[in-house]
Protein backbone atom coordinates (compact mmCIF):
# COMPACT_ATOMS: atom_id res chain seq x y z
CA UNK A 1 0.00 0.00 0.00
CA UNK A 2 1.18 3.49 -0.85
CA UNK A 3 0.42 6.65 1.04
CA UNK A 4 -1.00 8.14 -2.15
CA UNK A 5 -3.93 5.71 -2.08
CA UNK A 6 -7.35 7.05 -1.16
CA UNK A 7 -9.24 5.90 1.97
CA UNK A 8 -11.69 4.01 -0.27
CA UNK A 9 -8.85 2.03 -1.86
CA UNK A 10 -7.40 1.22 1.56
CA UNK A 11 -10.77 -0.05 2.83
CA UNK A 12 -11.26 -2.18 -0.30
CA UNK A 13 -7.85 -3.80 0.27
CA UNK A 14 -8.75 -4.53 3.88
CA UNK A 15 -12.17 -5.99 3.02
CA UNK A 16 -10.62 -8.14 0.28
CA UNK A 17 -8.36 -9.71 2.89
CA UNK A 18 -5.13 -8.02 1.84
CA UNK A 19 -2.38 -7.27 4.32
CA UNK A 20 -3.45 -5.03 7.18
CA UNK A 21 -2.83 -1.50 5.94
CA UNK A 22 -0.95 1.00 8.06
CA UNK A 23 -0.92 4.74 7.75
CA UNK A 24 1.98 6.93 8.82
CA UNK A 25 0.89 9.96 10.78
CA UNK A 26 3.42 12.75 11.28
CA UNK A 27 3.23 15.71 13.58
CA UNK A 28 2.67 18.85 11.55
CA UNK A 29 5.70 20.62 12.99
CA UNK A 30 9.19 19.21 12.45
CA UNK A 31 11.65 18.98 15.34
CA UNK A 32 13.67 21.73 13.63
CA UNK A 33 11.58 24.24 11.71
CA UNK A 34 11.82 24.30 7.94
CA UNK A 35 13.08 27.85 8.25
CA UNK A 36 15.84 26.51 10.45
CA UNK A 37 16.62 23.80 7.92
CA UNK A 38 16.69 26.45 5.21
CA UNK A 39 19.12 28.44 7.34
CA UNK A 40 21.37 25.41 7.72
CA UNK A 41 21.44 24.90 3.96
CA UNK A 42 22.17 28.58 3.36
CA UNK A 43 24.96 28.41 5.94
CA UNK A 44 26.46 25.45 4.11
CA UNK A 45 26.28 27.39 0.84
CA UNK A 46 28.18 30.24 2.51
CA UNK A 47 30.87 27.83 3.65
CA UNK A 48 30.92 26.27 0.18
CA UNK A 49 31.46 29.67 -1.43
CA UNK A 50 34.48 30.27 0.80
CA UNK A 51 35.97 26.82 0.19
CA UNK A 52 35.24 26.96 -3.55
CA UNK A 53 36.68 30.46 -3.77
CA UNK A 54 39.93 29.49 -2.06
CA UNK A 55 40.33 26.37 -4.20
CA UNK A 56 39.57 28.30 -7.40
CA UNK A 57 42.32 30.80 -6.54
CA UNK A 58 44.75 27.89 -6.12
CA UNK A 59 43.67 26.52 -9.50
CA UNK A 60 44.23 29.93 -11.10
CA UNK A 61 47.71 30.23 -9.58
CA UNK A 62 48.68 26.72 -10.67
CA UNK A 63 47.52 27.26 -14.26
CA UNK A 64 48.70 30.83 -14.76
CA UNK A 65 51.66 31.00 -12.38
CA UNK A 66 50.50 34.33 -11.01
CA UNK A 67 48.48 35.61 -8.04
CA UNK A 68 45.02 36.79 -9.16
CA UNK A 69 45.63 40.46 -8.30
CA UNK A 70 44.11 41.64 -11.60
CA UNK A 71 41.75 38.73 -12.02
CA UNK A 72 38.81 40.82 -13.27
CA UNK A 73 40.93 41.99 -16.18
CA UNK A 74 42.63 38.63 -16.73
CA UNK A 75 39.29 36.80 -16.92
CA UNK A 76 38.55 38.77 -20.10
CA UNK A 77 41.77 37.61 -21.71
CA UNK A 78 41.17 34.63 -24.06
CA UNK A 79 44.71 33.45 -23.27
CA UNK A 80 43.49 32.58 -19.76
CA UNK A 81 40.28 30.98 -21.04
CA UNK A 82 41.01 27.44 -19.81
CA UNK A 83 42.12 28.70 -16.40
CA UNK A 84 38.91 30.72 -16.13
CA UNK A 85 36.85 27.66 -17.04
CA UNK A 86 38.47 25.46 -14.39
CA UNK A 87 38.24 28.27 -11.86
CA UNK A 88 34.50 28.52 -12.49
CA UNK A 89 34.18 24.73 -12.28
CA UNK A 90 35.81 24.57 -8.84
CA UNK A 91 33.89 27.58 -7.52
CA UNK A 92 30.57 26.11 -8.72
CA UNK A 93 31.39 22.75 -7.15
CA UNK A 94 31.93 24.46 -3.80
CA UNK A 95 28.90 26.73 -4.04
CA UNK A 96 26.31 24.28 -5.39
CA UNK A 97 27.23 20.62 -5.08
CA UNK A 98 29.03 20.38 -1.75
CA UNK A 99 26.34 22.21 0.33
CA UNK A 100 23.57 20.07 -1.15
CA UNK A 101 25.49 16.85 -0.58
CA UNK A 102 26.40 17.61 3.04
CA UNK A 103 22.84 18.77 3.76
CA UNK A 104 21.54 15.51 2.27
CA UNK A 105 23.93 13.62 4.55
CA UNK A 106 22.25 15.29 7.51
CA UNK A 107 18.71 14.45 6.47
CA UNK A 108 19.10 11.01 4.93
CA UNK A 109 21.29 7.95 5.49
CA UNK A 110 21.47 7.69 1.70
CA UNK A 111 22.33 11.25 0.57
CA UNK A 112 22.62 10.46 -3.14
CA UNK A 113 19.19 8.83 -3.08
CA UNK A 114 17.78 11.87 -1.32
CA UNK A 115 19.19 14.08 -4.06
CA UNK A 116 17.49 11.95 -6.72
CA UNK A 117 20.33 9.82 -8.10
CA UNK A 118 18.20 6.88 -9.23
CA UNK A 119 18.38 4.40 -12.09
CA UNK A 120 14.62 4.35 -12.69
CA UNK A 121 14.21 5.66 -16.25
CA UNK A 122 12.56 4.73 -19.54
CA UNK A 123 13.37 5.47 -23.17
CA UNK A 124 10.13 7.41 -23.52
CA UNK A 125 11.14 9.67 -20.64
CA UNK A 126 14.42 10.43 -22.39
CA UNK A 127 12.59 11.26 -25.60
CA UNK A 128 10.13 13.53 -23.81
CA UNK A 129 13.00 15.33 -22.06
CA UNK A 130 14.65 16.16 -25.40
CA UNK A 131 11.38 17.44 -26.89
CA UNK A 132 10.52 19.42 -23.75
CA UNK A 133 13.96 21.08 -23.79
CA UNK A 134 13.52 22.16 -27.43
CA UNK A 135 10.07 23.60 -26.73
CA UNK A 136 11.48 25.16 -23.56
CA UNK A 137 14.17 26.92 -25.59
CA UNK A 138 11.46 28.40 -27.81
CA UNK A 139 9.55 29.57 -24.72
CA UNK A 140 12.72 31.00 -23.17
CA UNK A 141 13.41 32.96 -26.34
CA UNK A 142 9.93 34.48 -26.28
CA UNK A 143 10.25 35.27 -22.57
CA UNK A 144 13.63 36.87 -23.24
CA UNK A 145 11.91 39.22 -25.69
CA UNK A 146 9.18 39.90 -23.14
CA UNK A 147 11.73 40.55 -20.39
CA UNK A 148 13.28 43.27 -22.54
CA UNK A 149 9.91 45.02 -22.82
CA UNK A 150 9.31 45.40 -19.08
CA UNK A 151 9.64 49.14 -18.38
CA UNK A 152 12.31 50.18 -15.86
CA UNK A 153 14.08 53.44 -15.11
CA UNK A 154 16.92 54.53 -17.37
CA UNK A 155 19.34 54.41 -14.43
CA UNK A 156 18.59 50.75 -13.69
CA UNK A 157 18.50 49.86 -17.38
CA UNK A 158 22.05 51.20 -17.82
CA UNK A 159 23.21 49.32 -14.71
CA UNK A 160 21.61 46.04 -15.80
CA UNK A 161 23.03 46.36 -19.31
CA UNK A 162 26.48 46.98 -17.84
CA UNK A 163 26.23 43.77 -15.79
CA UNK A 164 25.04 41.86 -18.85
CA UNK A 165 27.96 43.21 -20.91
CA UNK A 166 30.49 42.23 -18.22
CA UNK A 167 29.03 38.72 -18.04
CA UNK A 168 29.03 38.44 -21.84
CA UNK A 169 32.67 39.50 -22.00
CA UNK A 170 33.63 36.76 -19.52
CA UNK A 171 31.68 34.13 -21.44
CA UNK A 172 33.17 35.28 -24.74
CA UNK A 173 36.66 34.84 -23.29
CA UNK A 174 35.84 31.33 -22.06
CA UNK A 175 34.09 30.47 -25.33
CA UNK A 176 37.30 30.81 -27.29
CA UNK A 177 37.22 27.37 -28.94
CA UNK A 178 39.81 26.86 -31.67
CA UNK A 179 39.72 23.05 -31.86
CA UNK A 180 37.20 20.27 -31.36
CA UNK A 181 38.97 19.37 -28.10
CA UNK A 182 38.48 22.94 -26.91
CA UNK A 183 34.79 22.48 -27.69
CA UNK A 184 34.58 19.24 -25.68
CA UNK A 185 36.42 20.82 -22.75
CA UNK A 186 34.14 23.86 -22.82
CA UNK A 187 31.09 21.63 -23.14
CA UNK A 188 32.15 19.73 -20.02
CA UNK A 189 32.99 22.79 -17.91
CA UNK A 190 30.29 25.23 -19.02
CA UNK A 191 27.43 22.85 -19.90
CA UNK A 192 27.77 19.52 -18.06
CA UNK A 193 29.30 20.53 -14.73
CA UNK A 194 26.81 23.38 -14.03
CA UNK A 195 23.97 21.05 -15.00
CA UNK A 196 25.06 18.55 -12.34
CA UNK A 197 25.96 21.02 -9.61
CA UNK A 198 22.95 23.35 -9.99
CA UNK A 199 20.36 20.58 -10.31
CA UNK A 200 21.68 18.84 -7.22
CA UNK A 201 21.30 22.01 -5.14
CA UNK A 202 18.13 23.54 -6.54
CA UNK A 203 16.02 20.49 -7.35
CA UNK A 204 17.58 17.89 -5.04
CA UNK A 205 18.04 20.33 -2.18
CA UNK A 206 15.89 23.47 -2.21
CA UNK A 207 12.85 22.17 -4.10
CA UNK A 208 12.29 19.16 -1.88
CA UNK A 209 12.71 21.31 1.24
CA UNK A 210 10.36 24.02 -0.03
CA UNK A 211 7.64 21.54 -1.02
CA UNK A 212 7.61 20.14 2.52
CA UNK A 213 7.90 23.60 4.05
CA UNK A 214 5.02 25.18 2.14
CA UNK A 215 2.97 21.99 1.80
CA UNK A 216 2.28 22.82 -1.84
CA UNK A 217 4.09 21.43 -4.88
CA UNK A 218 3.55 24.45 -7.12
CA UNK A 219 4.68 26.97 -4.52
CA UNK A 220 7.76 24.87 -3.80
CA UNK A 221 8.67 24.66 -7.49
CA UNK A 222 7.99 28.34 -8.21
CA UNK A 223 9.96 29.60 -5.19
CA UNK A 224 12.87 27.35 -6.18
CA UNK A 225 12.69 28.64 -9.76
CA UNK A 226 12.74 32.27 -8.63
CA UNK A 227 15.76 31.54 -6.44
CA UNK A 228 17.42 29.63 -9.29
CA UNK A 229 16.97 32.57 -11.65
CA UNK A 230 17.99 35.19 -9.10
CA UNK A 231 21.29 33.42 -8.38
CA UNK A 232 22.34 33.97 -12.00
CA UNK A 233 22.12 37.75 -11.40
CA UNK A 234 20.71 38.60 -14.82
CA UNK A 235 17.73 40.95 -15.00
CA UNK A 236 17.16 40.48 -18.72
CA UNK A 237 17.46 36.72 -18.34
CA UNK A 238 15.25 36.47 -15.25
CA UNK A 239 12.02 35.30 -16.91
CA UNK A 240 13.69 32.76 -19.24
CA UNK A 241 15.66 31.19 -16.37
CA UNK A 242 12.63 31.19 -14.06
CA UNK A 243 10.65 29.36 -16.77
CA UNK A 244 13.52 26.90 -17.20
CA UNK A 245 13.47 26.38 -13.43
CA UNK A 246 9.75 25.54 -13.47
CA UNK A 247 10.25 23.07 -16.33
CA UNK A 248 13.15 21.41 -14.51
CA UNK A 249 11.15 21.43 -11.27
CA UNK A 250 8.26 19.58 -12.87
CA UNK A 251 10.58 17.06 -14.51
CA UNK A 252 12.13 16.25 -11.14
CA UNK A 253 8.86 16.14 -9.23
CA UNK A 254 7.29 13.74 -11.73
CA UNK A 255 10.34 11.51 -12.31
CA UNK A 256 12.12 11.68 -8.91
CA UNK A 257 15.26 11.19 -11.01
CA UNK A 258 17.91 13.92 -10.96
CA UNK A 259 19.67 12.34 -13.96
CA UNK A 260 16.82 13.43 -16.22
CA UNK A 261 17.15 16.97 -14.88
CA UNK A 262 20.88 16.91 -15.50
CA UNK A 263 20.22 15.75 -19.06
CA UNK A 264 17.68 18.54 -19.67
CA UNK A 265 19.91 21.20 -18.13
CA UNK A 266 22.92 19.91 -20.08
CA UNK A 267 21.02 20.01 -23.36
CA UNK A 268 19.92 23.58 -22.64
CA UNK A 269 23.51 24.67 -21.91
CA UNK A 270 25.06 22.42 -24.54
CA UNK A 271 23.00 23.85 -27.39
CA UNK A 272 24.26 27.33 -26.48
CA UNK A 273 27.90 26.14 -26.31
CA UNK A 274 27.54 24.31 -29.63
CA UNK A 275 26.08 27.44 -31.20
CA UNK A 276 29.06 29.48 -29.96
CA UNK A 277 31.50 26.86 -31.27
CA UNK A 278 29.87 26.88 -34.71
CA UNK A 279 30.05 30.67 -34.82
CA UNK A 280 33.66 30.71 -33.65
CA UNK A 281 34.61 28.44 -36.55
CA UNK A 282 33.16 31.01 -38.94
CA UNK A 283 34.84 34.03 -37.36
CA UNK A 284 34.23 36.29 -34.37
CA UNK A 285 31.27 35.49 -32.13
CA UNK A 286 28.69 38.30 -32.01
CA UNK A 287 27.53 39.29 -28.52
CA UNK A 288 23.94 38.82 -29.65
CA UNK A 289 24.60 35.07 -29.63
CA UNK A 290 24.59 35.17 -25.81
CA UNK A 291 21.16 36.77 -25.50
CA UNK A 292 18.37 34.70 -23.97
CA UNK A 293 16.16 35.05 -27.04
CA UNK A 294 18.64 33.05 -29.13
CA UNK A 295 18.58 30.82 -31.12
CA UNK A 296 14.91 31.23 -32.04
CA UNK A 297 14.62 35.02 -31.99
CA UNK A 298 17.21 37.47 -33.24
CA UNK A 299 15.13 40.57 -33.91
CA UNK A 300 12.80 42.81 -31.95
CA UNK A 301 9.13 41.88 -31.76
CA UNK A 302 6.15 43.96 -30.64
CA UNK A 303 4.32 43.18 -27.41
CA UNK A 304 1.30 41.29 -28.77
CA UNK A 305 3.22 38.82 -30.99
CA UNK A 306 5.63 38.19 -28.11
CA UNK A 307 2.79 37.42 -25.70
CA UNK A 308 1.22 35.11 -28.28
CA UNK A 309 4.55 33.29 -28.71
CA UNK A 310 4.87 32.89 -24.93
CA UNK A 311 1.33 31.49 -24.79
CA UNK A 312 2.09 29.13 -27.68
CA UNK A 313 5.16 27.83 -25.86
CA UNK A 314 3.21 27.24 -22.64
CA UNK A 315 0.35 25.47 -24.40
CA UNK A 316 2.84 23.28 -26.27
CA UNK A 317 4.51 22.28 -23.00
CA UNK A 318 1.32 21.33 -21.14
CA UNK A 319 0.52 18.12 -23.11
CA UNK A 320 4.21 17.20 -23.17
CA UNK A 321 4.43 17.48 -19.40
CA UNK A 322 1.25 15.44 -18.99
CA UNK A 323 2.67 12.74 -21.24
CA UNK A 324 5.95 12.80 -19.29
CA UNK A 325 4.04 12.47 -15.99
CA UNK A 326 1.99 9.59 -17.38
CA UNK A 327 5.14 7.74 -18.47
CA UNK A 328 6.81 8.45 -15.12
CA UNK A 329 3.78 7.11 -13.28
CA UNK A 330 3.79 4.03 -15.51
CA UNK A 331 7.26 3.03 -14.39
CA UNK A 332 6.40 3.73 -10.75
CA UNK A 333 8.03 7.10 -10.11
CA UNK A 334 4.88 8.36 -8.39
CA UNK A 335 5.37 5.75 -5.64
CA UNK A 336 8.85 7.06 -4.76
CA UNK A 337 9.65 9.61 -2.09
CA UNK A 338 13.23 10.87 -2.28
CA UNK A 339 12.78 13.04 0.78
CA UNK A 340 13.88 12.14 4.22
CA UNK A 341 11.88 9.91 6.54
CA UNK A 342 11.51 10.22 10.29
CA UNK A 343 13.92 7.37 10.95
CA UNK A 344 16.60 8.97 8.76
CA UNK A 345 16.11 12.66 9.41
CA UNK A 346 17.14 14.18 12.74
CA UNK A 347 15.16 17.30 11.84
CA UNK A 348 11.80 15.44 11.80
CA UNK A 349 9.64 14.25 14.67
CA UNK A 350 9.00 10.55 15.04
CA UNK A 351 6.39 8.87 12.89
CA UNK A 352 3.51 7.11 14.62
CA UNK A 353 2.14 4.09 12.74
CA UNK A 354 -1.48 3.08 13.23
CA UNK A 355 -3.56 0.32 11.71
CA UNK A 356 -6.99 0.77 10.21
Amino acid sequence: MHLEESPEEIIKQYVAGDEMPTVSIKNNKPAVSYFGQFGILIGMIGAGIIVGGLLSVLVWMMMTGSFPANIEKDLLNPAFGNAAKLMQLVASFGMFFLPAFFYAMLVNKKPLTHLGFRSLVSKKQLLFVVIIVLVGLFLSGALGELNEMIPISKKWALKFHKWEDEYSDQIMAMANMKTFWDYLFTLTVIALAPAIFEEVLFRGGFQQLFIKWFGNVWIGIIVTSILFSAVHVSYYGFLPRAALGIILGLLFYYSKNIWLNILAHFLNNGIAVTQLYAMSKNGKIPKEALEDNMPFFSGSLSVLPTILLVAAGIFALIPLMRAFKKESDRIGANTIDNTYTASDNPFENETVASSI
